[in-house]
């Protein structure tokens, strides 16, 4: 029992310098995507944000600024699924082989089922639905349409009260 012990000890310290290993790398962790086109590159930081966004000189005159927002929205998923897939591998080998709870104590319940796998963000996720109106046919202030302005909300205006008339008792009010 005591050989056990100690080599579920030394296990555990090991698992335990790998995981701040593992940790150090993965908060430093990017990805760099590029359109296929060579107009445009994205680079995702390790939460998953864009860090860096770069434009080739000649991008505005080779796509509409509807089709460049829905590049950068592709290579902004493409790069955070990348990152999550680097941090994923990072933490891989750290989660395999770790004992269960019924290996470690006789008559305890097995809590393999509890912790769900790592999954796979190397699959492609389903593009969202290309929106049926474009920025330029909903109406820009880039072509100087005059747009109405948005009505003044009405005041809500309370009665007058009677100066006999005793106030409402709330708890909002501080009973002044």
């Amino acid at each position: 029992m005591k050989d056990r012990m100690d080599t579920l000890l030394e296990n555990f310290e090991r698992q335990t310098a790998q995981l701040r290993d593992a940790q150090a790398a993965a908060a430093e962790t990017t990805a760099t995507v590029a359109s296929s086109d060579g107009l445009v590159r994205a680079t995702i930081d390790a939460g998953g944000s864009l860090a860096k966004l770069e434009f080739a000189p000649n991008t505005f005159e080779r796509t509409t600024p509807a089709q460049l927002a829905n590049t950068v929205q592709t290579l902004v998923r493409h790069g955070s699924l990348q990152v999550k897939q680097k941090i994923a591998d990072l933490m891989a080998p750290i989660t395999e082989g770790l004992p269960d709870l019924a290996d470690l104590v006789e008559g305890a319940p097995s809590l393999a089922g509890l912790v769900p796998p790592i999954p796979d963000f190397a699959e492609e996720e389903e593009a969202p639905a290309p929106r049926s109106e474009s920025f330029e046919e909903a109406g820009s202030i880039l072509r100087n349409e005059q747009v109405p302005p948005p009505r003044p909300t009405p005041k809500r205006v309370r009665p007058p009260r009677d100066e006999d008339e005793e106030p409402p008792s709330s708890w909002m009010t501080r009973g002044d």
